[in-house]
């Protein structure tokens, strides 16, 4: 069996969110290139990965085939799903990605990987403003501090990345992580991509 490409690394997929910007659609089943987006974005994760894990509901994503960690408490945010998968992941590295981000950017991830040693978080960042959180590498040291910030009701990942040690790989190409937050970013992503 061939080895993963990143062999000590989790992938985490979060899932969760409302989708409020999407008029109460699920855009994790959108279709892309014929399948759920979330299954699109699982198929490029592969066997690349010690693991992948789903942050969500597993009722509702339990056909993928995946782990499933569910939040502890809805309604958090993204800083509980990592927390929680962080505590659940079996590797000290995880590479963290959203299911709206439909594109995995390996290229990214062996830069990140290159600049990780004694960070916390490695994260890119487009033109030294547009913070990616969502398509970044995570320690399991961050599980303090994500806590901390849990229990004082504050949720932003970037507050968490201000708190520990945080590299950034600076990018300066808007399209590197297409980010389907309503309606017609799914439709000028499909139309860009010439799929469905």
């Amino acid at each position: 069996m061939k080895e993963p490409r990143f062999e000590n690394i989790t992938a985490i997929v979060l899932a969760g969110g409302r989708s409020t910007r999407m008029q109460g659609i699920d855009k994790s089943m959108l279709p892309v290139k014929g399948v759920p987006m979330i299954q699109h974005v699982i198929n490029q994760l592969g066997t690349n990965f010690s693991e992948i894990i789903i942050s969500g509901d597993p009722e509702k994503y339990g056909k993928l085939r995946q782990r499933i960690i569910p939040d502890t408490t809805p309604g958090l945010g993204p800083l509980m799903g990592i927390h929680n998968c962080l505590a659940a992941s079996g590797t000290e590295m995880n590479f963290v990605t959203a299911c709206d981000i439909p594109d995995i950017s390996y290229g990214i991830i062996e830069k990140m990987m290159e600049q990780s040693e004694g960070f916390d978080i490695v994260m890119p960042v487009i033109n030294d403003k547009y913070f990616q959180p969502l398509h970044a590498l995570y320690r399991k040291t961050v599980l303090h501090e994500a806590a901390r910030l849990l229990e004082e009701g504050r949720f932003k990942l970037l507050e968490l990345a201000v708190r520990v040690r945080t590299s950034y790989v600076r990018q300066t190409d808007p399209f590197q992580f297409p980010n389907i937050n309503n309606m017609e970013d799914y439709e000028n992503y499909c139309r860009l991509k010439a799929y469905k």
